[in-house]
């Protein structure tokens, strides 16, 4: 099979400060109209080192009070109602569910989803969230048919295409044309600080037919790049390269905006995506 190059994104991101609280959004899905989305930092919470401060993750050794409190915070900066929330149960697999107002609050104040690593809707009154401190994440959109799905992708669940996966679902529950579709690629650890042992890298390169996927490490090491992957197998899907847009923000690199499982040696906080559907009156 011919080997594949990896395509150039448009690349870009902002960050809006709302009462000490960051919130980095995607250039390209900030164009888009009908749609809200987001990526939070570390910055503007109450939980204590090493988790300081806008700790968003229920599993680490930080309080769930001081948890709660910070999706309080966040979502009432991003001007969000966070009962609306509905949290991935991630198992870094390619599971996609659907969700609808019947799931609101689960994984939060209700029991978790079924294990998954993404999630779709078309149902306005949800916020979807996904849960990173160095995995990918995939937001897509679909203008059209009104329809939104967010992704977890740790190395695993890219490898297993959840990404692919979540484009096809849509497809199939909401009847999405892929090139008609958009995408974004949140923050999420780079190519340059991913190190991985040699045979993993191998099979990135071997699943989505790309040298480029493997840059050379120590002995028995390689760096890859999650990042290209989620575009590689986008576009594998149907969309089109240039409706694929990233932040370009590397969570390993960035210690003042974000924390970073690898780099903290797993004593650390954890950010969130969201995507939501505005209501049609909120749109116009």
């Amino acid at each position: 099979m011919k080997d594949r190059t990896v395509n150039e994104h448009a690349r870009g991101f902002t960050l809006v400060s709302i009462g000490g609280v960051s919130i980095a959004l995607d250039s390209g899905f900030s164009r888009l109209d009908g749609v809200r989305h987001g990526f939070s930092t570390r910055l503007g919470g109450v939980s204590p080192a090493p988790y300081d401060s806008l700790n968003l993750s229920l599993t680490r050794d930080d309080s769930k009070r001081n948890v709660l409190r910070n999706y309080r915070v966040f979502f009432d900066a991003a001007g969000l109602d966070h009962s609306s929330a509905v949290l991935v149960n991630h198992e870094h697999g390619a599971n996609v569910v659907r969700v609808n107002n019947a799931n609101a609050g689960q994984g939060l104040v209700r029991e978790p989803l079924p294990f998954c690593d993404a999630m779709i809707t078309n149902d306005p009154s949800l916020t979807l969230v996904t849960l990173h401190a160095d995995c990918g994440c995939c937001y897509l959109y679909d203008p059209e048919h009104r329809a939104i799905g967010l992704a977890h992708a740790g190395w695993k669940g890219t490898l297993k295409r959840v990404a692919q996966r979540m484009v096809e679902r849509m497809s199939a529950e909401f009847g999405s044309e892929p090139s008609r579709m958009h995408a974004a690629l949140g923050p999420c650890i780079c190519r340059s600080c991913f190190e991985v042992g040699e045979e993993i890298a191998d099979e990135f390169v071997k699943e989505f037919s790309c040298a480029a996927l493997k840059l050379p490490g120590r002995k028995g090491k390689a760096y890859t790049d999650i990042e290209a992957a989620l575009a590689l197998q986008l576009e594998d899907a149907g969309l089109a390269p240039e409706n694929i847009t990233s932040m370009g923000l590397c969570t390993y690199e960035r210690e003042d905006l974000f924390f970073s499982y690898r780099r903290d040696k797993g004593q650390t906080g954890a950010m969130i995506g969201f995507l939501k559907l505005e209501n049609r009156e909120t749109a116009k």
